[in-house]
């Protein structure tokens, strides 16, 4: 039974339970209206039967005792007005009689049929004997008429009474009767309300008592599973089944928890394998985020692409990095050893140039020593004017190609420069790339564009070194010939003089500029061997950029990730 009630709709216990308080109102307004009914019918029938027959049957009683007494005055007059007036009286009585006994008649029921047909054939009798009484007393007969009334008359009297004695006991007996079925009635009626009333109010207690437990029951059993899930604990479950709407209730709190649960798992499981490095996780219970819970997969989706699509570019940007820090470090390995081979060359040339030194210095002495000839040789000198001249334009031509060395050695102080600057901004880029180490990449390409430079330069220089040669040679052919027209021309040497002492002079300019050009050899190879230690350095630091790009790609290695790697 309680089971069928605990699948009932909280609105149909309700209205059982209001249904059970009006069925026991209706029906204890029912029974209280049978039942004063029933005693309303019995008060009725006392107050218009059983009290006015007993009244009825009293008044004919009284009444028949007047008629009797206005007989006896009527015989016993002295007068005839006092006989007249107790006839009056008897006639009147006598109706009244008739009037009572139609009364009477008018109360009785079936039982008290007998009475009131014995009381109107006796009072007929008596109306009869009365005549006859009343017409020997108008005759004179007055004994006649006494004896008939002591005799007849007496009788029908007493038998009157004894009927009218009877109808007051039947009725009185009648009426207590009444009063005691009435009195049993309401003691009766009195009893069944109060059982009435004590059960219905059984009733309603116990399925009051059922009704509220069974609200109350899951009721209780929700709130504390609602207070777990707030507390963070979600290892609830709701044992309360039932049809009604706290069942269906109960068991939407249990769908929702064991949801939670399950979205709960699915993202620790989610977030474990994301831990472990495995981007490719997904949702094993995607049709579980519905509506506001949807969101919450789309979130946890995204951060794992983003994740994912940033190791694949840290794997990528790795990748390019080992690429990039091999070539920086083969470039300057290359750079390195061309350096080094630049400082061979610069060597070279320094010593080919000491060499030259030497021999221009020796020209000096040479010209010098000229000079001192050329006082006891004066007029032969005359004779080589015309060669002296083209030795001038020879040594013009030398000035030229030192000109140009100066340029070439101006070129290699820019490149030096530069260098310095390139130095700088490799310092600034590496501050800046840290271990990254982007910028060396930078470095690199300006340390070969210099070295370019510096290798242009070269080439220039021994270009120009050997055109100087040349002129040299050419000057000293001049030389050989204008020594073999001062041999003919001995007597020019006095014209020639001036020219020699130019000619030592310009010696000496030439063994500076010589020495200058030294000097900044000197310094391009100071600048060569910087470079080169830097493009030790530089291969050294893309080496150690390289290694680190391999334990980067170690460490991307670990996880695992979606899409292809570069």
């Amino acid at each position: 039974m309680i089971k069928c009630i605990r699948n009932l709709k909280i609105r149909l216990k309700l209205y059982i339970l209001i249904g059970i308080a009006l069925f026991g109102m209706l029906l204890i307004g029912g029974m209280s209206f049978y039942l004063m009914g029933q005693m309303n019918e019995m008060t009725s029938d006392i107050a218009t039967s059983w009290l006015p027959s007993i009244d009825t049957a009293r008044e004919l009683n009284t009444t028949l005792s007047h008629v009797r007494m206005n007989e006896l005055k009527y015989l016993t007059a002295v007068s005839d007005d006092v006989q007249e007036t107790s006839l009056q009286y008897l006639h009147s009585e006598m109706d009244n009689m008739d009037t009572l006994l139609a009364t009477y008649g008018e109360l009785i029921d079936e039982e008290e049929s007998g009475f009131y047909e014995d009381a109107l054939n006796f009072w007929e009798q008596y109306k009869a004997m009365d005549e006859e009484m009343i017409a020997l007393t108008k005759q004179n007969r007055t004994e006649d008429a006494r004896a008939i009334l002591d005799g007849e008359g007496e009788e029908i009297f007493q038998t009157l009474n004894g009927i009218f004695d009877e109808i007051i006991t039947y009725n009185s007996e009648g009426s207590d009767d009444a009063t005691e079925e009435s009195f049993f009635l309401y003691k009766t009626a009195t009893y069944l309300m109060a059982a009435v009333i004590i059960a219905i109010i059984l009733v309603g207690v116990f399925f009051s008592f059922v009704v509220i437990r069974l609200i109350k029951t899951p009721i209780s059993e929700i709130e504390n599973a609602a207070t777990k899930m707030a507390e963070g604990n979600l290892d609830v479950e709701i044992s309360y089944t039932s049809k009604d709407e706290l069942g269906i209730l109960a068991a939407q709190v249990g769908r929702l928890i064991r949801k939670l649960q399950t979205i709960i798992d699915d993202e620790n499981k989610f977030l474990a394998k994301m831990a472990e490095g495995d981007f490719t996780v997904d949702s094993i219970c995607e049709e579980e985020y519905t509506g506001g819970f949807y969101p919450l997969l789309v979130s946890f989706r995204g951060i794992a692409e983003k994740l994912n699509d940033t190791m694949l570019q840290i794997s990528q940007s790795s990748a390019q990095v080992a690429s990039g820090s091999e070539q920086v470090s083969n470039g300057a390995q290359a750079l390195s050893q061309g350096a080094t081979e630049q400082a061979s060359a610069v060597q070279e040339l320094a010593a080919t140039i000491s060499v030259i030194s030497s021999k221009v210095n020796q020209n000096a002495e040479n010209a010098q020593q000229v000079n001192e000839m050329a006082g006891n040789v004066s007029a032969e000198m005359n004779v080589s004017n015309e060669k002296m001249h083209q030795m001038i334009q020879a040594m013009s031509d030398i000035s030229s190609s030192s000109g140009e060395i100066g340029k070439i050695i101006k070129t290699i102080e820019d490149i030096a420069f530069q260098t310095n600057i390139l130095a700088l901004n490799a310092a600034v880029e590496a501050a800046r790339a840290g271990a990254a180490g982007k910028g060396f990449a930078v470095v690199a390409d300006e340390v070969r564009n210099l070295a370019t430079k510096s290798a242009e330069a070269s080439k220039n220089i021994s270009a120009l070194i050997e055109n100087s040669l040349k002129v040299v040679e050419n000057g000293t052919q001049i030389a050989d010939d204008t020594a073999s027209s001062l041999l003919q021309a001995v007597t020019g040497v006095n014209e020639m003089t001036d020219i020699i002492r130019q000619i030592s002079d310009a010696s000496r300019d030439q063994a500076d500029s010589i020495s200058q050009i030294t000097t900044g050899i000197d310094q391009i190879s100071s600048v060569v061997q910087t470079n080169s230690a830097t493009a030790e350095e530089s291969a050294a630091a893309s080496e150690e950029l390289s290694s680190q790009s391999q334990i980067m790609n170690r460490l991307v290695e670990r996880f695992k990730l979606k899409g292809n790697l570069l």
